[in-house]
């Protein structure tokens, strides 16, 4: 997508587009309030969902994040310093089993080349979220003109990395040009022009970890 900055109205547009969607999701599955919400996010980055999670009424002692950067893991501990936050590869993520409400990745999955390292950081999110919490992969859905070096991440994939969970999925953000084009001329033209598929660049995708053993188990797709 380029490189960000809140500051710029149109790619705040985009990132209040994702927060209204995992308000809508922790409100379908009867998350009324984040108090003892556990979470952690793999390629956390600057920790900015993180500390968005605090606002919504998280405390920080229930939340973790790892990410290969050590820069940015040092920006997200010194500014979050009561969340966990781990140096490292996500394949290898130092927290118990089953200890997560939530567990996410936002557009890391495409900055992984490698099969057997996004199979490992699949097969790490699934260890470290509890019987019945939730897994919600944020990424790209197309090849990126600007980025040569990130690549799209389909449903296939989602299916093929974790094979145990029921997934949902739904695309989700502005092109970019068309995002920074209504966010300098009118913001109002973002939620018009973003209820349309094709103008949509990445997908959400929801996963569940059974509660039980997945026996006779079948996946549900959805979204546009």
């Amino acid at each position: 997508m380029g490189r960000q900055s809140i500051l710029n109205m149109g790619d705040l547009l985009m990132v209040q587009e994702r927060e209204r969607f995992m308000s809508r999701l922790f409100r379908t599955h009867g998350i009324e309030s984040l108090e003892g919400f556990r979470a952690l996010e793999a390629g956390c980055s600057t920790g900015y969902n993180l500390r968005l999670l605090v606002q919504w009424g998280a405390s920080p002692g229930g939340l973790a994040g790892i990410d290969i950067d050590p820069a940015a893991a040092k920006y997200s501990a010194e500014h979050s310093p009561e969340i966990r936050i781990h140096t490292g590869s996500a394949d290898r993520i130092p927290e118990p089993d089953q200890t997560f409400d939530l567990a996410m990745a936002f557009t890391l999955f495409s900055s992984v080349p490698d099969e057997d390292t996004a199979h490992g950081i699949a097969r790490e999110l699934f260890r470290v979220t509890r019987p019945g919490g939730l897994i919600v992969v944020y990424d790209m859905r197309r090849r990126s003109p600007r980025n040569p070096g990130v690549h799209p991440i389909g449903e296939d994939d989602i299916r093929r990395w974790f094979p145990k969970c029921p997934l949902r999925t739904r695309s989700i953000t502005l092109a970019l040009p068309l995002a920074r084009f209504a966010g300098r001329y009118a913001a109002m033209l973002y939620g018009p022009l973003a209820a349309i598929p094709p103008l949509r660049t990445h997908m959400m995708y929801v996963l569940r970890r059974p509660a039980t053993p997945p026996f006779g188990m079948v996946n549900a797709g959805g979204g546009g």
